[in-house]
């Protein structure tokens, strides 16, 4: 039987994005590479992870958003949340905050 605890993940994300000096955005199609890629990382278990994320984040400290997920045994909600933003670098927290197992046997 497939067991999941939950998750956070702190990180360091993409070197090199284009924010500006008063301020910027994560694009969202970053945010959900980024997020299944440390999810791929942190669960091989479970991989592929795809995420899917409403949008774009404001690159600040303390932007939080609400992004879904799948994965090969089931499916669930992440929270990211921005914890500091260094020039084009940005640490953020993902924090798995809901997870229901497939219901077809293969969890």
């Amino acid at each position: 039987m497939h067991t999941r605890t939950r998750a956070t993940i702190t990180l360091t994300a993409l070197s090199g994005l284009a924010l500006t000096a008063c301020g910027g955005s994560w694009s969202q199609s970053e945010v959900e590479d980024e997020v299944a890629s440390a999810f791929d990382e942190q669960f091989p278990e479970d991989a592929p992870h795809e995420v899917d994320c409403p949008g774009s984040m404001e690159a600040e400290q303390d932007e939080q958003m609400t992004c879904d997920f799948t994965d090969a045994h089931g499916a669930g909600a992440v929270e990211v949340r921005i914890i500091d933003v260094d020039g084009s670098d940005i640490e953020y927290e993902a924090v798995e905050v809901d997870y229901e197992p497939t219901a077809d046997g293969s969890d």
